[in-house]
C-alpha cells in the first residue's frame, strides 16, 4: 500500500538533509522514506513511537521552540524506481487513504509558522560545492512570482509506507463518533464502536467517503 500526500513546506535534497540530520546528532536517512504509524515487534503488544526522531528534531528548530504536530519530513518512493534525491519538508499536510475533501485554507494555509523559512535556510545552508544541479531542480524554487519558498504545494507518493490509522494523522472529525460524544484514538477503533454499540452495519472493508 502506498501513502498520498498533500504538502505545504519546502523541498530539498536528500544529501543535505541527511547532512543537516547527521550534524544534529541523527541518524541520517539514507533516502528511506520514514514510517509513521507505529512499529510492533514479533510477540511484543506494545508499539514504538508514532513519530519519527527526525521529524521530532524538525519541531524543535522552530521558533521559541514551537511543536508543531504538523512538521514532517518526507521523501517520496515509487517501486520499481530509483531512490529519490529530494525530500519534503513539511508544516502542513493531508493524507489521503482513497478519497477526501480539502479545505485548502484550512488545512493547508500559505503562511508557514514562525521560524519555518529560517528552518528551510538552515538546512540549505549544508549545501556543499557541486550540488548546484540539485539545488535547481523542479520544485526547489516556487514557479510564480512572489510565493514564498518555504511555503510552496506538493503531492508526494511514497511506496510501501502506509496509511497511519491513528492521530495525530487523522481529524478530530475522523476520530469522533457521529452519534454519540465518544471519540477514539483511530478510525478503526471508531468503526467497531459503530458497528458495536450504535448497530452500524457495514462490511468490513468498507470504504470511507472522506479519509
Amino acid at each position: 500500500m502506498g501513502l498520498t500526500t498533500i504538502l505545504r513546506g519546502f523541498k530539498v535534497p536528500v544529501a543535505v538533509l541527511d547532512r543537516f540530520f547527521e550534524a544534529n546528532g541523527l541518524i541520517p536517512t539514507y533516502g528511506y522514506p520514514p514510517t509513521y504509524d507505529p512499529v510492533f515487534l514479533p510477540g511484543d503488544d506494545k508499539a514504538f513511537a508514532t513519530q519519527d526522531p527526525h521529524s521530532a528534531f524538525l519541531r524543535t528548530k522552530l521558533a521559541d521552540n514551537t511543536h508543531n504536530q504538523n512538521t514532517l519530513f518526507f521523501i517520496p518512493n515509487r517501486e520499481g524506481t530509483a531512490m529519490s534525491t529530494h525530500a519534503y519538508v513539511s508544516y502542513a499536510y493531508v493524507m489521503v487513504f482513497c478519497q477526501r475533501q480539502i479545505d485548502v485554507a484550512g488545512e493547508l494555509p500559505d503562511k508557514p509558522p514562525p521560524g519555518f523559512a529560517e528552518l528551510r535556510s538552515e538546512i540549505l545552508g549544508f549545501a556543499t560545492e557541486g550540488e548546484e544541479g540539485l539545488l535547481q531542480v523542479a520544485g526547489m524554487q516556487p514557479a510564480g512570482g512572489g510565493q514564498d519558498p518555504a511555503s510552496m504545494l506538493f503531492i508526494v507518493v511514497t511506496d510501501e509506507r502506509g496509511y497511519p490509522w491513528k492521530g495525530p494523522f487523522l481529524r478530530k472529525s475522523d476520530r469522533c463518533c457521529d452519534q454519540c460524544p465518544e471519540e477514539f484514538d483511530s478510525w478503526i477503533s471508531l468503526r467497531e464502536h459503530r458497528k458495536e454499540v450504535h448497530g452500524v452495519i457495514g462490511k468490513e472493508t468498507a470504504r470511507p467517503d472522506d479519509l
